[in-house]
């Protein structure tokens, strides 16, 4: 059972955890084949880490267990403002112009 909060929708070509509006895991086929494994990229904002699993059952259970267990710091690390875009947000400054280093000229 998923803590609350926490739910199951489709994603691009499997199932994603959310929580609120925020993507934290998803699940997809690692290869088109048929009987190819499964992999769970585990991302709640920071580096992902990948897991793999023989199949969508088993990465439903893996994330729900991954959602119970570190449930705390998946809320406080998505309660956080992102940081992702802060370098686009407006300062009220306008950005200085890039200084570019001069060629030099060859000598002949």
């Amino acid at each position: 059972m998923l803590p609350d909060g926490f739910r199951f929708e489709p994603y691009v070509d499997g199932p994603c955890l959310r929580v609120g509006d925020e993507v934290v895991a998803t699940a997809c086929p690692a290869r088109d084949e048929p009987g190819a494994p499964w992999r769970i990229c585990l991302a709640p904002r920071k580096p992902p880490r990948f897991v793999f699993c023989p199949d969508e059952e088993a990465c439903l259970r893996y994330m729900e267990a991954w959602a119970r267990k570190w449930e705390v710091e998946i809320r406080e690390r998505c309660d956080r403002p992102s940081l992702e875009f802060a370098h686009l947000r407006q300062t009220g400054q306008t950005p200085a112009e890039p200084q570019y280093p001069r060629r030099r000229k060859r000598r002949r």
